[in-house]
């Protein structure tokens, strides 16, 4: 019996060997995918800076353009603001000067017509007296 303990005992030495060689292997595995993973991110972290600093470039740009589009878009709008009262001004000025001139305009018509109708029916009947 004590030869079997002794042989087992052996097979649990061997096979503890075994799993130490296979955990040792399986860390060196582990250490080199570890250190490639370090080279991948020591690569990305050197490329990104510059696609970091060129963006924030590129973003400042764009602020600079989308201030002076806001700053030209408010130009434009205050012309347009300009163009409108200069409208309304003419419209003002034109209600005006048909306000003060259409009844002076209205009457001298008037006068004039009745004028014409006068003469009309003054020499109307005097040619009607002639004609007779």
């Amino acid at each position: 019996m004590e030869t079997l303990i002794r042989i087992g005992t052996i097979l649990a030495l061997f096979s503890a060997a075994a799993l130490c060689v296979y955990l040792i292997i399986t860390l060196v595995r582990l250490n080199s995918v570890l250190l490639l993973f370090q080279r991948d991110f020591s690569d990305i972290s050197r490329n990104l800076k510059p696609i970091l600093e060129n963006l924030n470039f590129v973003s400042e740009r764009l602020k600079s353009i989308t201030t002076k589009v806001d700053d030209h878009v408010n130009l434009f709008k205050g012309t347009l603001e300009l163009f409108k009262g200069l409208a309304e001004n003419v419209l003002d000025f034109e209600a005006r000067v048909q306000q003060r001139l259409e009844e002076p305009i209205i009457r001298v018509t008037t006068i004039i017509s009745g004028a014409i109708s006068r003469l009309v029916s003054f020499f109307g009947r005097s040619l009607a007296d002639y004609s007779r």
